[in-house]
């Protein structure tokens, strides 16, 4: 069964992108992980579907928590003017549409960017979200790698030049 997650990358990330669980880029998670027996290329497509003609997402960091079972995952909340939820909630409809069963997700969706060893927002830096991604959790090369399945641009994703590759 394939697991996967959609995030909005803080950098720019493209199909066939590779990373360690350790070197996440900085994202925000629109779509926690979940698992399904769908192909990648639905998916992705009920995802391009829920976001085609969506503006970019203009939004700021606020202060810093912690997250996790034991709170023990330092996080910035990132503040919006609801974007960031009606994108989700657009997102997951379009998923569910198309048969994909994503599991039991987090009711009360807070916006946020993991702080990593490399990098990390503080409190008042502005960030725009301009793209989504696909990411593979359990990819060829082992359970400690991630693989960019598909991403798009928001503000392209009504483009036939941005369909995807695959």
């Amino acid at each position: 069964m394939a697991r996967f997650v959609i995030v909005l990358p803080l950098m720019p990330l493209a199909a066939g992108d590779e990373f360690t669980v350790s070197n996440w880029p900085l994202h925000v998670t629109l779509v926690e992980p979940f698992a399904t027996e769908h192909p990648a290329g639905l998916v992705a497509d009920a995802v391009r579907a829920a976001t085609t003609g969506t503006a970019v997402v203009r939004a700021a960091a606020g202060e810093d928590a912690m997250f996790g079972r034991r709170r023990d995952v330092p996080v910035t909340l990132v503040r919006d003017g609801g974007e960031l939820a009606a994108l989700r909630r657009r997102t997951l409809d379009a998923l569910h549409r198309a048969g994909i069963d994503t599991g039991r997700l987090r009711a009360d969706f807070r916006p946020h960017v993991t702080r990593k060893h490399h990098g990390r927002l503080h409190p008042g830096d502005r960030v725009t979200l301009d793209t989504v991604a696909v990411i593979d959790m359990r990819p060829p090369e082992g359970s400690h790698h991630r693989r960019v399945l598909d991403a798009w641009r928001l503000d392209a994703a009504s483009d036939p030049a941005s369909a995807p590759q695959r």
